[in-house]
């Protein structure tokens, strides 16, 4: 996870530097200190809270840097490798999982704005978990499964967020996929 220095903290606020430093000592931003010298560090989640509490805009940069996540559900090692290498090179922080159970409470707690699932090991019912996502959870992630029964390279179910991918997988063609989910995920923030 991101952290932010002092004066990283102080650009985005707008601020002097040294404001920042008397919101820590005043316990108003949550911080931390870094072994050795002791700098202050600000923790990703506890500046959008100290943003949020006290009315000052938040960034684009900051609501995009959270909601890039990704959920991974499958046994196969190979898969899961190069799955999270490509979504990590996108920008995506990764959490894996090797069943569906597992996941499906992970999903409505992180709100993950990926789900990356293996159809055949995973033992999820896709067009299930699309319909739970969509009646019961106030988002809608982008899911990517990955199905060896796809004729195509890439295929787009009826719903634009859902994609299929055969197996084996091709890397750049989940490459492509995923850079544009990210170029959509800009465009709504912008």
């Amino acid at each position: 996870m991101k952290s932010f220095s002092s004066g990283e903290v102080a650009k985005i606020c707008d601020v002097n530097p040294r404001t920042v430093i008397r919101w820590i000592e005043a316990k108003k931003l949550k911080a931390f200190k870094l072994p050795g010298r002791g700098n202050n560090r600000v923790k990703h989640s506890d500046l959008l809270d100290f943003l949020t509490q006290n009315q000052i805009p938040i960034p684009s940069e900051l609501i995009v840097e959270q909601e890039k996540s990704c959920f991974i559900v499958s046994v196969e090692k190979q898969l899961v490798k190069n799955a999270q290498r490509i979504a990590r090179n996108a920008g995506f922080v990764t959490q894996v999982y090797q069943y569906g159970i597992e996941s499906g409470v992970e999903i409505a707690q992180h709100k993950p704005s990926l789900i990356m699932i293996d159809s055949q090991t995973s033992r999820v019912d896709i067009s299930a978990l699309t319909d739970v996502i969509e009646e019961k959870l106030e988002y809608k992630p982008h899911i990517i499964v990955f199905d060896e029964f796809t004729d195509n390279r890439i295929a787009t179910e009826n719903d634009a967020r859902v994609f299929k991918i055969a197996k084996p997988i091709d890397n750049y063609a989940l490459a492509m996929v995923l850079d544009s989910i990210v170029e959509t995920e800009q465009e709504a923030f912008a």
